[in-house]
């Protein structure tokens, strides 16, 4: 399959290509084959893998998880920040032909905060190891090159403008029409569902109840959940007043989002950056599928400014934070979410409070608290069903609650 990656794109270029990327980022990079195996290295790999490979994991396991890694890049089309079973952070890129994965490009290993005791003792807990080798991954842990989750940001970024064009030309033609046939698929049963539903046209209560939910799951950091419902919002635009009713919704939720990504921290300028280019390209185009693209980039762009800001980039705590956003109304604790991102949950604890800077149980209340703010301005239900629907015990507990977070009490906020 060397051949196919070298047919694809010239050798020397992408040598060259792959040196400079190395140099300019500071980490090992490997051009891998659709396997997962290695045909080229620029750069060293930190020596903590090479102990790891020589003393935990079996012949090939790495060559596995590589390999995972390039095909779900594939699948995803673009750069993949990923986590591997040694807990450090990797980018993959996928060499693509036709759909084809002829291989892919990965850059790591490296950390996305300082090492510490806990890194190297979570793997104990799994690999029982002799005193001597264990010494040694302790001290090879300060090989490991560490970048401000910030910056692997940027730099995912930059591997796709600098590796795309290497790629077949209609490669990014085909994922654009694949995205926008997946999304009109989806708007058309949107379209169909409301219309099975009778929901009266002109409700601006129904669209006003799902947007408020939109901005609550972006808020929140969920971009999935939240893009399902803008599809919703879209389709029911569509279905009430046509292309331009959607295009002035699609503006409408545009600025709203911005808002919500500076209520989140992010940067007022870079904020007001992307707005007034999401609207102006609106404003501009025509084809209202490329307006649903449009306002699905603006959704995720400004949930990555809030979260960037907000120095989330943690892959664990990355999904932990998605899991309290979709199950905040379970009894989640800290060892039931901790053992679902495979941590400890005493790391987990120390983690998460460094990371996002509040402790699992505030930020818990906190998500809480915004889904029941929603749920008391856009409904009538009675503050005790809303208390127990959001993961509160009882009424009396989720008053307390509120009122620390919020200043006043529910019925006085609803009021």
């Amino acid at each position: 399959m060397e051949r196919g990656i070298f047919a694809l794109i010239p050798e020397e270029r992408l040598r060259d290509i792959l040196q400079t990327l190395h140099e300019c980022s500071d980490l090992p990079v490997r051009l891998l084959d659709e396997a997962g195996r290695e045909l080229a290295a620029f750069g060293e790999s930190a020596r903590y893998c090479a102990v790891l490979k020589e003393h935990v994991f079996r012949t090939g396991e790495c060559v596995e998880v590589h390999r995972r890694a390039g095909e779900h890049s594939r699948r995803l089309g673009e750069a993949y920040i990923f986590s591997c079973h040694a807990s450090l952070n990797h980018i993959a890129f996928p060499l693509i032909d036709r759909d084809e994965l002829l291989g892919s490009i990965l850059i790591g290993p490296f950390l996305m905060d300082a090492p510490d005791s806990t890194l190297v003792g979570s793997l104990l807990e799994e690999h029982p190891l002799p005193s001597g080798t264990a010494l040694e991954l302790f001290e090879e842990t300060q090989s490991i090159p560490v970048v401000a989750p910030r910056r692997v940001t940027s730099l995912s970024r930059l591997v796709d403008h600098l590796l795309s064009p290497l790629l077949p030309g209609e490669r990014a033609s085909l994922l654009l029409a694949r995205e926008k046939l997946s999304q009109q698929s989806l708007i058309n049963e949107t379209i169909q569902r409301y219309k099975e539903q009778e929901v009266p046209e002109g409700s601006y209560e129904y669209f006003h109840e799902k947007e408020g939910l939109l901005l609550a799951r972006a808020k929140a950091g969920d971009t999935q959940e939240a893009k399902a419902l803008l599809v919703e919002l879209m389709g029911y635009a569509l279905m009430d007043g046509g292309g331009a009713d959607l295009k002035l919704r699609a503006m409408e939720l545009t600025t709203l989002l911005s808002r919500v990504a500076m209520d989140g921290g992010a940067k007022a300028e870079s904020v007001h950056l992307l707005a007034e280019r999401f609207l102006a390209m609106m404003q501009e185009e025509k084809n209202f599928e490329n307006v649903c693209l449009l306002a699905q980039e603006a959704l995720v762009s400004f949930v990555e400014a809030m979260y960037s800001a907000q120095d989330k980039g943690n892959p664990y705590v990355r999904r932990a934070l998605r899991t309290m956003s979709r199950h905040f109304y379970q009894p989640l604790t800290v060892a039931s979410v901790a053992a679902e991102v495979g941590l400890s949950a005493n790391y987990f604890s120390s983690l998460f409070r460094r990371v996002v800077g509040e402790s699992f149980s505030d930020r818990l209340n906190r998500v809480r608290i915004e889904e029941g703010k929603r749920l008391l301005l856009a409904t009538d239900d009675p503050i005790a069903q809303i208390a127990v629907s959001i993961g509160f015990s009882d009424q009396s507990y989720f008053c307390k609650v509120f009122r620390r977070y919020v200043g006043v009490s529910p019925g006085r906020f609803r009021a």
